[in-house]
């Protein structure tokens, strides 16, 4: 909800209140889809930190940040030692303007084409992430015209008891954002007395007035914000805050702290598990031999038997009967190598049995080994459910010889590209738009454990159900509405009832050569379904 425009709302309200005629002493840049301004009033040093990230963009101030002496880049020198009139918001859209002497700065949240610009005296417009100059002209013209506002938006809504009412309010109202829908169709499943209309109108006075929250989903691994009587977003735990600054302050570290210690959880994790599989099968194999017992006994039974009967032994025997001089079973019949002569014959069984006393010796060790291990690969597996810090799991990835993966400082969220639904409030759903977004969505986007959709033997779209908790087993009404939705973005989409093949995008591969926007599939099932958007699923804007 950092990007909910009520969120950003609130932001300028209270930057006015703090960062009114703060002077900017510098504006840089040292990672690749963030831009800071370093503000000084009374005395003191601000940052505003701005991220153009698609689909976890945000503007939030910061008391400290640690510029890097190299790789820094300076932006919009113009702008450099202008105090800072008046922070804005778009009536109508997420664009706030920060209004300087002659000039002004803005931030646009617009999915893929979020950005930060600054419009000097003469209207000429820089870009902190490069534009075309037709779109420049475009969004030069929309800036100008835009009316801003400074104060809380009060949206007067139309009170009718339409079953349809919020959607409509979501069509008229785009700004408003799922977040808000979402919340008044939460309230509704549990209050179906209350009207609609005044579910909005309670929750956007919320917004306006109520104390910003921290929503944390530890069982998930979700970190949300919103506001304290919020319904609609699970959490595990939850923290208040004064103002929608030390809230987004909260969540930006504790999000990347989480972001850090699940990822090294996931790590550890991934690495027991596969050591537990091996380890459980060694004790397996290992447990079947020693219940077989060692032969060393046998063996060297028959080494003393055939040294008795030496005498007996003739080349080329391929076997040899003789008294069982040990226990009182008669003979007994052992086989001979008649490529050997008779003493090696005898050597033969007296290094057979040496070498079972050493092999079951071996075993019984290995056994015991792997009892160990199993064991202290549980007791990590308890400990890292059990850990907090993110220093401890390094300790623990150190101990285990585990190596962080090299990864870059950011990972674009390309989800924006897609067509986005929303099953039940929890499962995230993505449709491809047309063959190449297709491709981008199975190959690129698409986790190997995701489950993937599509028509069978006729044109569609790919559709990706999201899976974020592969250990939670996903259940088959929110299968068949995934594939319905599939089926809708098909060209059965008239069709009374649609087969849909499904499976899990690590059984979808795409061979070289292969036109653009098809794949094969190593296995599949298939879902009788109809064509639809099915009850429970709402549709969420790329921009959201």
């Amino acid at each position: 909800m950092l990007q909910n425009y009520f969120v950003l709302n609130r932001f300028i309200i209270e930057a006015n209140s703090h960062f009114k005629d703060a002077v900017i002493e510098d504006i840089f840049s040292q990672e690749k889809s963030k831009i800071v301004l370093a503000l000084s009033k009374d005395e003191s040093l601000t940052y505003l930190e701005i991220s153009v990230i698609p689909g976890n963009s945000f503007i939030n101030f910061r008391k400290n940040y640690s510029r890097s002496k190299k790789n820094t880049l300076s932006f919009f020198n113009e702008a450099l030692t202008k105090s800072i009139e008046m922070f804005e918001i778009a009536e109508n859209d997420r664009i706030i303007k920060i209004k300087l002497n002659d000039c002004s700065l803005y931030f646009t949240i617009r999915g893929k084409f979020t950005n930060f610009y600054f419009l000097d005296h003469e209207h000429k417009l820089n870009a902190f992430k490069s534009v075309e100059e037709q779109s420049s002209d475009q969004i030069k013209k929309e800036f100008l015209s835009v009316n801003y506002i400074h104060h809380w938006n009060e949206i007067v809504l139309a009170e009718n008891d339409e079953d349809n009412y919020l959607d409509e309010v979501r069509k008229k109202y785009p700004f408003i954002g799922s977040e808000v829908i979402r919340e008044a169709k939460s309230r509704l499943s549990y209050d179906s007395a209350t009207k609609p209309w005044h579910l909005v109108k309670k929750i956007l006075n919320e917004a306006k007035n109520s104390r910003p929250c921290v929503f944390i989903d530890k069982q998930e691994k979700k970190i949300h914000l919103g506001f304290e009587h919020f319904k609609s977003i699970p959490f595990t735990e939850k923290k208040e805050f004064d103002s929608i600054t030390d809230a987004q302050n909260y969540l930006l570290s504790k999000k990347y702290f989480l972001e850090d210690k699940y990822s090294k959880e996931k790590l550890i994790k991934n690495y027991i598990d596969r050591e537990l599989k091996k380890v459980t099968n060694k004790i397996q194999n290992l447990h079947g031999l020693l219940e077989k017992g060692s032969r060393e006994e046998l063996y060297n039974k028959y080494g003393n038997l055939l040294l008795a009967n030496i005498n007996s032994l003739k080349s080329r025997m391929k076997s040899i009967t003789v008294d069982d001089i040990f226990t009182d079973e008669g003979q007994i019949k052992i086989d001979l190598n008649p490529a050997l002569s008779p003493q090696k014959n005898v050597d033969y069984y007296f290094e057979k049995s040496r070498n079972e006393k050493i092999a079951f010796a071996k075993n019984q060790q290995l056994f015991e080994n792997a009892k160990r291990d199993y064991d202290n690969l549980r007791s990590i597996e308890a400990l890292v459910d059990k850990t907090e810090s993110s220093k401890e799991l390094d300790e623990i990835m150190n101990k285990l010889k585990i190596k962080q993966p090299q990864q870059s400082d950011e990972k674009e969220d390309i989800s924006f590209k897609f067509k986005h639904y929303v099953i039940d409030n929890k499962y995230d759903l993505y449709v491809g738009k047309d063959s190449k977004n297709n491709d981008l969505l199975t190959t690129k986007f698409a986790k190997q454990n995701d489950y993937w959709f599509h028509a069978r033997g006729m044109s569609g779209s790919h559709v990706v159900l999201r899976i974020h908790n592969t250990k939670e087993t996903v259940p088959k009404s929110v299968l068949k509405k995934a594939a319905s939705i599939a089926a809708f973005h098909s060209k059965a989409k008239t069709a009374g009832i649609v087969p849909v093949a499904y499976t899990f995008k690590k059984y979808v591969v795409k061979k070289k050569g292969d036109p653009t926007g098809t794949v094969r599939l190593l296995r599949e099932d298939v879902l009788l379904v109809k064509p639809e958007i099915p009850e429970g699923c709402e549709y969420v804007s790329s921009q959201d």
